[in-house]
């Protein structure tokens, strides 16, 4: 269980809050003491979930911490001040949380790792190295950078695929409006002249009847969809399954591989690069792809590596997920001895083949969705205005 505190020393001059972890309020009370404080007040933390920071809010935060390191801040000073500056509320309560730890004897990386959902596995072992290392500053810019990277990096993809899911939203929304709103009024028209309507029209109001009679039933099941496959993604069989066939979609899949993989090289190139064993790198950097597909593959490459191999034999053996490319600036990285360099320019390279790719993607879509959108729009019309072209003709012949 969590406790909230308020505690002072033996002066009674200063007062100390935190959480600790405890069975009992009197085990509570207990530990209190043995970190050599007495307690003022102490009370089960309240149980809430609290949100994860964005990425441009864990940058903000790594480059105001590296700022008040570079200038000798005390870190329990700098985590006083990232508190109450921070625009996060989450983060805001790490930093008194970690500050609170830190007080009580353990060192930042230790203190940071127990709240996971403010500070990234990778962002807590790149700390713990610059604390080995004694180059605290440089490893938390070197984080912001990352992130930053990372960030602009994901925001590409989104935004290459961004317009196409709205232009399609769009013309559904117009498409079922026409359906439900202006198709019946033809449809009464129609009934009142009492001819025979084309086989296109005919196919056009008897959907509309349909989806007017059964809208309800339609939303209702497409919720249960959706339901039902975030339930399944949720598994891990199900995002297996779900990540590998988007690896192999023809246009997106290429987009979503390399993404993932300059996501990982460039995870692991700071992590080795700050001193981090290469299993221990793999295993924090297997989770950034985003993909269950590849994480799956980074599971086997550990165990290859564990075994003996080099990593470049080990990512060989996966080449439906780890491009030629990358693999060999990895052997080359590890015959020269610079293999943090050679993984750091492979994850360049791939992250300038997603930003061309995701353009090439964005200006094949938008004339074929326009087409798209052409052509429906003009069966929907000439499917609507058909029988007036024809009913001068039909009236002649009465």
């Amino acid at each position: 269980m969590r406790f909230s505190y308020q505690a002072t020393d033996e002066t009674g001059e200063r007062v100390y809050q935190g959480y600790l972890e405890a069975r009992d309020l009197r085990e509570a009370r207990v530990k209190l003491r043995e970190m050599g404080l007495y307690p003022l007040s102490i009370a089960p933390e309240r149980a809430g979930r609290r949100r994860r920071p964005g990425v441009g809010d864990l940058v903000l935060f790594a480059e105001q911490f590296a700022s008040l390191v570079g200038a000798g801040v005390p870190l329990t000073q700098a985590l006083t001040t990232l508190s109450l500056e921070s625009p996060h509320p989450t983060l805001r309560f790490a930093a008194r949380e970690v500050r609170a730890r830190i007080e009580a004897g353990e060192s930042l990386s230790e203190a940071m790792a127990h709240y996971p959902e403010a500070f990234p596995p990778m962002m807590v072992r790149l700390i713990a190295a610059g604390e080995l290392g004694g180059f605290l500053e440089a490893t938390l810019r070197r984080i912001a950078q990352y992130l930053d990277k990372s960030y602009e990096l994901e925001q590409k993809v989104k935004t290459a695929l961004m317009y196409p899911a709205f232009v399609i939203l769009v013309v559904l929304a117009a498409v079922v409006a026409m359906l439900v709103l202006v198709v019946p009024v033809f449809a009464r028209i129609y009934a009142t002249i009492g001819e025979e309507l084309p086989v296109f029209t005919q196919a056009l109001i008897a959907t509309a009847t349909f989806l007017r009679k059964n809208g309800l039933y339609l939303l209702a099941g497409l919720a249960l969809a959706v339901f039902g496959f975030r339930a399944y993604y949720r598994t891990p069989g199900g995002a297996f399954a779900v990540d590998r066939w988007l690896l192999r979609l023809p246009l997106l899949g290429p987009v979503l591989q390399k993404s993932g993989l300059a996501r990982f090289g460039r995870t692991f190139a700071a992590l080795y690069a700050s001193g981090v064993h290469v299993l221990a790198g793999l295993e924090a950097a297997r989770d950034l792809t985003g993909n269950a597909y590849m994480r799956a593959a980074l599971e086997e490459v550990i165990e290859d590596v564990t075994k003996g191999q080099s990593l470049s034999q080990a990512l060989a053996k996966h080449p439906d997920v780890f491009v030629p490319l990358f693999v060999r600036m990895v052997s080359v990285g590890e015959e020269a001895g610079n293999l943090e360099t050679m993984v750091e320019q492979a994850a360049s390279h791939l992250e300038r083949e997603v930003e061309y790719a995701t353009k090439r993607l964005s200006a094949m879509i938008e004339p074929v969705l326009t087409v798209v959108v052409g052509i429906l729009l003009l069966a929907m019309a000439v499917a609507l205005y058909l029988p007036l072209f024809e009913l001068p003709a039909k009236l002649i012949r009465r």
